[in-house]
């Protein structure tokens, strides 16, 4: 007899990311340059400091650090992200605690668990990162998204939003750099944000991975630094500052709602994995961790740099580059006569991938950009990289006269 398989509602309506086949194709064929999935520069990652913590852990440390740990974290790891986000990100320290997660996603799915009923809405820019969105639906709650600007998400628009919206969960911004669009909410913007959450009192979710990449500029204040009323949930990780594979972020947040995301992710993993906590404690503790992110700034940075030289030098006439000013992603808004698929597929030809507006929008709808992931590449691949996509652009604009 064969087996019937019955996948939950959830599991069913699952879909592979844009990003994996993106990745798929270069593993298929080595030639293909693949700009879909955001790692860090690999020569960035701090590989002797990592081994140095690790020998010494597993010399001084080895029961405790392959031991189950508090679901919260490892108590001086707590101490020290506090310490950092007050020092760094203007956090109150009298009222607001810190959640160990594993990885930043693990603070998307423990979000929307804890605040999205079936049939709530969660207002998001009409942009945004994709695993969020994925984790709003397969709670039960709808994504409704606000139009963008340069200087961050539309103040009047996010207003009409609250007022026209019934059931808002919370609401969910990526001030730095926002992944995929690059774009930097200015001061004045997060203030008013901040400033509406609070007169129709709702939660602000900023998730804010990519704060510390900064390659040009000064840095704006969190929204965090701004709560007074304690209505801020922040995320963070150390995905970006120390390593990728290590999978550690953190939730910062008033103490009712760490218990409470405390209770929700000990039931996905119990902890996270102790060793790695150690590894980010004692970076944090005894190593140059400031002067660790401005050498991956200055890596980062150079491929940056080289990105936009490439497109906003090559691209035809019609064709946008968001300004960013530091991340992992630069946004190319393409004309209004570009099918966003019919592109991509060029690109293919062209064996070259970025990911396509359609896969962050939380209309689901085509939105004509197209999301580069640098930093995993060389110079000279992401030059080349530049050279393809807008190739394909001039192939397109040629054709579609």
């Amino acid at each position: 007899m064969s087996v019937t398989i019955r996948f939950a509602g959830r599991a069913a309506k699952s879909k592979q990311p844009i990003i994996r086949v993106i990745d798929f194709l270069q593993k298929e064929d080595p030639e293909f340059l693949a700009f879909g999935e955001g790692n860090p520069s690999i020569e960035a990652c701090p590989i002797d400091t990592i081994r140095e913590i690790s020998e010494r852990l597993l010399a001084e440390e080895p029961k405790y650090m392959f031991s189950y740990t508090a679901t919260l974290g490892d108590p001086q790891f707590r101490e020290l992200i506090k310490k950092r986000m007050v020092e760094k990100k203007g956090m109150d320290p009298e009222n607001n605690e810190i959640l160990v997660m594993t990885g930043g996603q693990q603070g998307l799915m423990v979000v929307p668990q804890m605040f999205t009923n079936e049939g709530d809405a969660v207002i998001t820019e009409e942009i945004t990162y994709q695993g969020m969105l994925d984790t709003i639906r397969n709670f039960g709650g709808h994504t409704v998204g606000v139009r963008q600007e340069e200087d961050g998400i539309d103040v009047k628009a996010l207003e009409e939003a609250i007022r026209s919206t019934d059931r808002i969960s919370f609401i969910y911004l990526i001030p730095n750099f926002s992944n995929p669009t690059g774009i930097t909410t200015s001061l004045e913007k997060r203030k008013a944000v901040y400033e509406l959450a609070c007169r129709y009192d709702k939660i602000i979710v900023e998730d804010d991975p990519y704060g510390d990449l900064r390659y040009e500029g000064e840095d704006i204040p969190t929204i965090k630094s701004m709560d007074t009323e304690n209505r801020v949930v922040y995320l963070g990780t150390f995905s970006k500052t120390i390593a990728a594979g290590l999978r550690v972020g953190f939730m910062a947040a008033r103490p009712e709602i760490i218990a409470k995301a405390a209770n929700c992710k000990g039931l996905s993993d119990s902890n996270t994995p102790c060793f790695n906590q150690l590894i980010c404690r004692d970076f944090l503790r005894d190593h140059d961790f400031e002067g660790n992110i401005r050498n991956i700034c200055r890596i980062s940075g150079e491929k940056w740099h080289a990105a936009r030289k490439g497109l906003e030098e090559g691209l035809p006439e019609g064709w946008k580059v968001y300004d960013a000013k530091g991340g992992l992603f630069l946004y190319v808004v393409a004309p209004p006569y570009i099918d966003e698929e019919q592109f991509q597929q060029l690109c293919y030809q062209h064996k070259v991938g970025f990911s396509p507006s359609s896969s962050f929008a939380a209309d689901e709808k085509p939105h004509g950009g197209f999301r580069m992931a640098f930093t995993p590449h060389t110079v000279p691949e992401i030059e080349e990289g530049c050279r393809r996509f807008c190739q394909a652009a001039k192939e397109y604009g040629e054709m579609n006269r």
